[in-house]
């Protein structure tokens, strides 16, 4: 019987491990390019769209897809408050959630802020965007439409305006 338990551990020890390594929000508060895009997710943990669109990030195989490969994507919890250090400088930008808060001027979640990998800011999206309106904004950026395009622009030829 005790052997049982111990497989039984191991192999939920297993999975939560595998799960954390596919996940693609990551919880830190150092929050750097790394030569990919950066994806900031303004988030409470009262918001319902907040957990619908990280349902949709675990579970849309396109849109993890392009996640994974394309963007470091950070949470971050307006409902706690933290140190951030920002920026692939040395040294990074100091800030902390009520000055992000106020920086983009975050009112309502979900708000999603996407940046080149340069950390130009280039879409602030507020509110929820399922997963195929997700994966044209990600494709403004990822195929640097945004460089040659303006973003009403992109929408309009893409049907979405």
């Amino acid at each position: 019987m005790k052997k049982i338990i111990n497989i039984l551990i191991f192999i939920l020890m297993a999975l939560t491990v595998s799960n954390a390594k596919d996940s693609i929000l990551q919880h830190t508060t150092k929050l750097v390019a790394n030569g990919k895009n950066v994806m900031l997710l303004f988030e409470t943990k009262t918001c319902p769209y907040c957990k619908i669109f990280k349902k949709d990030i675990k579970q849309n195989k396109a849109l993890h897809k392009l996640l994974k490969e394309n963007f470091n994507v950070y949470s971050i919890p307006l409902d706690e408050y933290h140190e951030y250090e920002m920026g692939d400088i040395k040294p990074p930008k100091k800030t902390n959630t009520v000055s992000l808060k106020m920086g983009f001027a975050v009112k309502a979640t979900p708000q999603i802020v996407m940046f080149d990998k340069n950390w130009n800011k280039i879409i602030q999206l507020p509110g929820y965007a399922d997963p195929n309106q997700m994966i044209v904004f990600i494709n403004y950026i990822v195929k640097g439409i945004y460089k040659t395009k303006g973003l009403k622009e992109y929408l309009q030829e893409s049907g979405m305006m």
